[in-house]
């Protein structure tokens, strides 16, 4: 699961989003279109709203094209987003 919010973290990055709502949006875009588990989407973009500095580095993992590395990548503020919203 960890590997599929990577996955939508990069899509929310890739979408250069700002506005609430969106980042959720275009990470369920991302999944729905590879096929995967999208629940944790809402999550997500609960956990780094209002920060910045999260934001901005979702926009960046968001470059990695592999899940595994995006995830090795994030910083450990990242991966607690990512692992609260994990089911």
């Amino acid at each position: 699961m960890k590997l599929v919010l990577a996955l939508g973290a990069a899509a929310a990055a890739l979408s250069s989003v700002a506005f609430a709502g969106e980042m959720a949006d275009a990470c369920v875009a991302r999944l729905e279109a590879e096929g995967r588990d999208t629940s944790g989407c809402g999550c997500l973009e609960s956990e780094i709203a209002g920060d910045a500095a999260l934001e901005s580095e979702f926009r960046e993992l968001g470059e990695i094209e592999d899940p595994a590395e995006r995830y090795a990548a994030a910083s450990d503020d990242a991966k607690a987003a990512m692992d609260a919203c994990t089911r």
